[in-house]
């Protein structure tokens, strides 16, 4: 065969990705050509055919010889992507061993995993060549050797002292971070972790070599970094250009991804950093700090005084999206409410809605006035369903506010949608606070005003709303919109306790599994919920939880509802219903207590409510935990 790399191995026997593997000298060949965008579609063409879609092939073991021999070589143009080649390689294995070997055919995943563990261990041997490059005239490849050299933590116990004294020497920002990665990389998973050297390194004078130190201590499962550690990484995250850039480590996600994704799992050190960007505040940096907060359950009560701080500040779209980021904070917006009571007066109607959302979320009675002013006259964007539903404390001050709304609804900004709806949703959070109310929802029945809503509210007064009863029936039927006729039958079936008549007119619904509303609705009737228990399947979390509160039975749910335990809104009925069982349902307590007291937000949906969600889920497990074990919180 001619060429240099003909006589390397048998090509023709051997298979890539697209068959015998007859081309690829011809492809090394092209690897090697003094044209550097020659070389640079040679390596796209290599890599495909080598190391293709994560999967790894006879003819890679070969070419991974040609590929230390020619990335050895300094003549040779893009070593550093030869070198992230070889890194690829040596790691294919690692997702094709959580692959199930009924995906696979011919060959099948045990010659596959074959392939993969052949040629990691054909990188592997260049681990000598690859410690050599650590000491090369080009700063790119010293950069990049560390890279692969991670990939073999255990290969030889003089690697990391060797990658050590290299970073200590290195003169070039970009490869000693690199090597300093490298060391958090390869150690992170021992016992004896150079914590001590790391820290030294974070006191390095190049912020690049800085904030790889505080990554790597991260990677070591130190968690508080420090304000000089933190201060590095929120430097390099925000630098406009770094010595990282374009190396190995950052290409996945960039370098800001990079750095970000390695807070993950460590709160304090990814709230800090939240914290401190907001000193040069900005449009990424104020959602970031939202984004951190319905992540962590720490973020809310550290990063809203943060954000408060910018409410004055003269751009008024920092203010507009501090305050926006604000009133989704959940219960702890009450920590900075006297910084946005200010606000209530702002022209600019988005910053002065989203004050007055937020204090309502919190029951503020310093809202009250303004929510007074937009009800009467809306022109705020802001969601009236939040706000209202958080004032219930002070439903007494707004009844006739609201009352007068009622008999004349008005238009809102569209900000939330109907604003008619969005009312009528808060006033069903008032619960039979809203009585008062009654002769007025009733009325909206008789105009045909918001009717889907209105009911929902009437269903929120119980029995206490039995004169709206007759003007619901109404609305009963196919005629009348699946909308209406539904929540009117649910409203009935709430105040009268009987779901006979009800049930004609929703069992189509149920008949195909509940969704999570439903659940709820039939969760929250008890006992009363009976005529509909033959058309639910118990073995499901909804309709497991659903029967054992409304029957008590618990022999044949209790399994189910064991499984059923997530922070969902279905699976918060489970918890709820495992809570009153007890002592028995102690099967559940490991789930329960990552619901109660795990340190990242659980809860789903809309941004605007997920710490709020979360916070009361987090309060009904500690709750059901406590009735289970027999400890309060405290205690436990």
């Amino acid at each position: 065969m001619n060429g240099r790399f003909g006589d390397v191995a048998d090509w023709a026997g051997l298979v890539h990705a697209y068959g015998p593997a007859a081309d690829l000298p011809g492809t090394l060949e092209r690897v090697a050509s003094d044209d550097a965008a020659v070389v640079e579609r040679a390596l796209y063409d290599l890599s495909g055919s080598i190391y293709h879609q994560g999967w790894v092939y006879p003819a890679t073991v070969p070419a991974v010889g040609v590929l230390y021999e020619l990335v050895s070589d300094p003549g040779t143009h893009h070593r550093p992507e030869i070198l992230r080649l070889l890194s690829d390689i040596a790691g294919a294995g690692w997702e094709l061993e959580e692959h199930d070997a009924d995906e696979y055919d011919e060959p099948d995943l045990a010659t596959v995993l074959a392939w993969a563990r052949d040629a990691r261990a054909a990188v592997e041997e260049g681990v000598p060549t690859l410690t050599s490059l650590l000491d090369d005239g080009d700063p790119a490849v010293r950069a990049a050797a560390p890279v692969v050299l991670a990939d073999f933590p255990d290969h030889d116990p003089d690697l990391v002292p060797r990658l050590q004294s290299a970073a200590v020497a290195e003169d070039d920002a970009g490869a000693a971070a690199s090597m300093v990665l490298a060391v958090g990389d390869m150690c992170c998973e021992r016992a004896e972790r150079p914590l001590g050297w790391l820290r030294e390194r974070g006191a390095d004078r190049r912020r690049e070599v800085r904030a790889a130190a505080a990554v790597a201590l991260l990677w070591c499962e130190v968690d508080d970094l420090g304000d000089d550690l933190l201060h590095a990484v929120s430097e390099e995250i925000q630098a406009p250009e770094s010595a990282l850039d374009d190396q190995l480590w950052v290409l996945d996600g960039g370098r800001v991804g990079f750095f970000t994704s390695a807070l993950d799992l460590h709160p304090g050190a990814q709230i800090g950093l939240a914290r401190d960007a907001l000193a040069v505040p900005g449009t990424a940096s104020v959602h970031r700090a939202g984004q951190v907060m319905r992540a962590w359950r720490a973020g809310p009560a550290e990063l809203l005084p943060a954000l408060a701080g910018l409410l004055g500040n003269d751009d008024e779209e920092v203010v507009k999206d501090a305050v926006w980021e604000i009133k989704q904070g959940g219960p702890d917006i009450a920590l900075v409410a006297d910084a946005l009571v200010p606000l209530l007066g702002h022209p600019h109607d988005l910053i002065a809605g989203s004050a007055l959302e937020a204090l309502g979320r919190v029951g503020d009675p310093r809202c009250v006035a303004a929510l007074a002013a937009d009800l009467a006259e809306p022109r705020l964007s802001f969601h009236p369903s939040a706000a209202l539903g958080g004032m219930s404390a002070h439903a007494d001050v707004l009844l006739d506010s609201v009352r007068e709304f009622l008999g004349d609804p008005k238009k809102g900004t569209g900000f939330a949608g109907n604003y008619l709806n969005s009312v009528l949703a808060g006033l069903a959070a008032w619960g039979d606070r809203a009585l008062p109310l009654l002769p007025d929802l009733i009325s909206l029945l008789e105009r045909r005003k918001g009717v889907p809503f209105a009911a929902r509210a009437l269903a929120a007064l119980g029995p206490s709303a039995a004169d709206a009863v007759p003007v619901l029936r109404r609305y009963l039927g196919r005629k009348h919109g699946p909308q209406n006729s539904e929540n009117a039958a649910w409203a009935i079936w709430r105040i009268t306790g009987d779901g006979e008549e009800p049930l004609r007119f929703l069992s189509g619904t149920l008949r195909d599994g509940p969704d999570d509303e439903d659940a709820e609705r039939l969760f929250d009737l008890g006992p009363a919920a009976a005529p509909a228990l033959p058309l639910l399947d118990e073995t499901t979390p909804a309709g497991a939880a659903i029967v054992q509160h409304a029957t008590g039975e618990t022999g044949r749910t209790l399994p189910h509802l064991v499984d059923a335990v997530a922070a969902t809104p279905t699976g918060m009925l489970a918890v709820r219903c495992l809570g009153a069982i007890g002592a028995d349902a102690a099967a559940a307590v490991p789930d329960i207590r990552e619901i109660a007291e795990s340190p990242h937000v659980l809860a789903d949906g809309p941004s605007t409510e997920v710490v709020a969600t979360d916070r009361a889920y987090q309060a009904i497990a500690a709750d059901a935990l406590a009735r289970i074990t027999g400890k309060a919180a405290y205690e436990r």
